[in-house]
């Protein structure tokens, strides 16, 4: 299994200091959740992931590009885009479309407008969830914090 993540200053969870500011940034008394982040780490130390240092809009292309022959890449993101301005964040998406490999976002309202645009109708959720979907096309809502998922009615589109 390959897998690589791009950050504009990656941590290193085999180091203890990166490891303990990333369990201090989980809320108190969110004890699953620092389960769920040291689970992950344990994984992460014992089958390393790639790590890129740089933009995610000028890395995307040669990260795809370098995932191993025959191998379907994937990319997947969970609260990132939110930190780009619009542009930016249109021109990944736009890129996205480009490459047309599975593309598996997680992000608030309001980040990807077309995949707010292709939400079922019906009323807005009453508390702040993401919206997980693929290739722009809405599978669920989903906690913030991975704390539960509920997945959408089929529809068409």
């Amino acid at each position: 299994m390959w897998r690589a993540g791009v950050d504009l200053d990656p941590l290193d969870v085999a180091d203890p200091q990166d490891a303990r500011w990333l369990e201090c940034l989980v809320w108190p008394e969110q004890h699953q959740r620092l389960g769920r982040l040291r689970d992950a780490m344990r994984i992460a130390r014992a089958e390393p992931p790639t790590l890129v240092r740089g933009d995610l809009n000028e890395t995307i292309r040669d990260l795809v590009a370098a995932a191993p022959a025959g191998a379907t890449p994937v990319v997947l993101h969970s609260a990132v885009l939110a930190y780009l301005p619009h542009g930016e964040r249109e021109a990944f998406a736009a890129t996205m479309r480009e490459l047309g490999c599975p593309w598996i976002s997680n992000e608030a309202p309001g980040v990807l407008p077309a995949v707010d645009h292709r939400l079922p109708p019906g009323p807005r959720p009453d508390r702040l969830l993401f919206t997980l979907a693929l290739n722009e096309r809405p599978l669920a809502r989903t906690g913030p914090h991975g704390q539960h998922l509920e997945w959408l009615p089929t529809h068409e589109q």
